[in-house]
C-alpha cells in the first residue's frame, strides 16, 4: 500500500482506496504511475497529462479506403450512393439510439448508486471515528468534510463538542483551584476524560507534599497505602522503614524502664553486683568522666551513702521517658535515654537535703547495658 495524491483532486489517498475520500473518483485499480514522470494518471488516459508521454500503444485505424469500400457496400446495387435512406433504416438508427441510450442511463444510475453507497460508507466510518476519538480537532474536521452529512451524525458530533468543551472548561477550574479535592471532584464527573492521567498525577504530588511537610511514620504510611504506584513511591518506603525501624514501641519502653529502675534501685540500696550488672564495663561517660569504669560508678554510689546521717535513699523515675532508637551497623539497638527521676533521703539531720529531682540524659548499649549517664539537679 501507498500514499498517492488523487489524479482528480490532488489530496493524498492510499492506492488500495475504493474512492477518494474527497472528491469521491474511484482509485484501487484506476490508476497507474506515469513510466516518463511518475505521476499518477488514470487508467484510461491515453497521455500523460504531466509530460505528454503516450501511456498505451497505438491501435492503427482503418485507412480511409477501407472505410470507403464499407460504405460503398452498405449501399444497396442500383441504388445512386447519396439516396436517403429508407424510413426502415431510419426506424433501425433510432432503435439502436434509443437502446444505447438506455444503457448508458442505466450505466449512469448504477454508477450513482455504488458512488453514493461508497460515499454513505465513508461518511459513516468517519461519524463513528469522530465520535469515538473524544479529540475536538477530529470531530471538527468531520463536521468541514461532510457538510451533507444526516442531521443526527452533525448533530451527535456537535453535542460531542459541547460536552468536550465543558469537560475543558472544568478542567482549567480544577487547575486553577489547585486542590485534592478539586481534581478528585473533576475525575468524579468526567471518569472517561483524557485529563485524568494528569489528575492523578497533581494528586500523587500534593499527597506527597503533605506527607513530606508531616514527616512522620504515619503520614509516609498514608501515602504508600494511597499510591502503590505512584511516582514518590520508593522514597516513600525508604522514610517510612527508616522511621519504623527507630519507632519506639512498648517493649521498648518497658526494657528501658525497666534497666534504669534497676539501676537506681541497686544506687539507692548500696548494691554493688546490682549496680555493676546494670552497666556496661567501660561506659563512654559517667557524670561527664569519659571511659568511666565500674570501679567509677561504685565509687560514686559510696559517696551517696558515705555521710552518717543518711539512714535510708530512694530514687523514683517519673515516667516521663523520652526515647530514641537507632539501629548500630551490627543491627543491633541502642537508645537514646532522658527523663527525670526523683531523689529522696531519709535522715536523722533534718536540716540537710532530704529531697530533690534529677534530670537524667543516658545512653542504652546494644547489649542492653547502660552506656553513658549524665545527672543535672533540677532547682526547685
Amino acid at each position: 500500500m501507498a500514499i498517492i495524491k488523487c489524479p482528480e483532486c490532488g489530496h493524498q489517498v492510499s492506492d488500495k482506496a475504493k474512492t477518494c475520500p474527497s472528491c469521491g473518483v474511484e482509485i484501487a485499480g484506476k490508476v497507474m504511475k506515469c513510466p516518463e514522470c511518475g505521476e499518477v494518471v488514470f487508467n484510461n488516459q491515453d497521455l500523460c497529462p504531466g509530460c505528454g508521454h503516450q501511456l498505451h500503444p497505438v491501435v492503427a485505424g482503418l485507412n480511409s479506403a477501407a472505410q470507403d469500400g464499407e460504405a460503398r457496400s452498405s449501399t444497396p446495387a442500383g441504388e445512386p450512393a447519396g439516396a436517403p435512406e429508407t424510413p426502415k433504416s431510419t426506424k433501425k438508427s433510432y432503435t439502436i439510439f434509443a437502446v444505447c441510450f438506455v444503457i448508458v442511463l442505466i450505466a449512469v444510475f448504477v454508477g450513482l448508486y455504488f458512488y453514493t453507497g461508497e460515499q454513505q460508507r465513508n461518511e459513516l466510518e468517519a461519524f463513528e471515528n469522530a465520535v469515538s476519538s473524544e479529540e475536538p480537532a477530529v470531530l471538527q474536521t468531520y463536521l468541514d468534510m461532510y457538510k451533507d452529512a444526516p442531521a443526527e451524525h452533525r448533530d451527535s458530533v456537535l453535542a460531542c463538542l459541547d460536552r468536550l468543551g465543558k469537560m475543558d472548561s472544568e478542567w482549567n477550574d480544577a487547575l486553577v483551584n489547585g486542590t485534592k479535592t478539586a481534581f478528585e471532584r473533576y475525575m468524579r464527573l468526567h471518569p472517561e476524560s483524557a485529563h485524568n492521567v494528569e489528575a492523578k498525577i497533581k494528586i500523587d504530588s500534593l499527597d506527597w507534599l503533605a506527607a513530606v511537610q508531616a514527616d512522620t511514620r504515619d503520614s509516609y504510611r498514608e501515602y504508600i497505602d494511597a499510591h502503590a504506584d505512584g511516582m514518590y513511591i520508593d522514597e516513600a518506603r525508604d522514610k517510612f522503614d527508616l522511621m519504623e525501624s527507630k519507632r519506639v514501641d512498648d517493649g521498648d519502653k518497658a526494657s528501658v524502664s525497666r534497666l534504669f529502675t534497676t539501676f537506681f534501685n541497686a544506687l539507692a540500696a548500696n548494691d554493688e553486683a546490682g549496680l555493676t550488672a546494670s552497666i556496661s564495663p567501660v561506659m563512654d561517660d559517667f557524670l561527664h568522666k569519659a571511659n568511666a569504669t565500674k570501679s567509677d560508678v561504685l565509687s560514686y554510689m559510696a559517696r551517696l551513702h558515705e555521710p552518717e546521717d543518711i539512714n535510708s535513699m530512694t530514687f523514683r523515675p517519673n515516667g516521663d521517658w523520652k526515647i530514641d532508637k537507632q539501629e548500630t551497623a551490627d543491627g543491633g539497638r541502642e537508645y537514646g535515654v532522658s527523663f527525670t527521676v526523683d531523689m529522696k533521703i531519709d535522715r536523722t539531720d533534718a536540716d540537710k537535703e532530704t529531697f530533690c529531682t534529677y534530670k537524667v540524659d543516658a545512653k542504652v548499649t546494644s547489649d542492653g547495658k547502660i552506656g553513658v549517664l549524665n545527672m543535672k539537679k533540677i532547682v526547685q
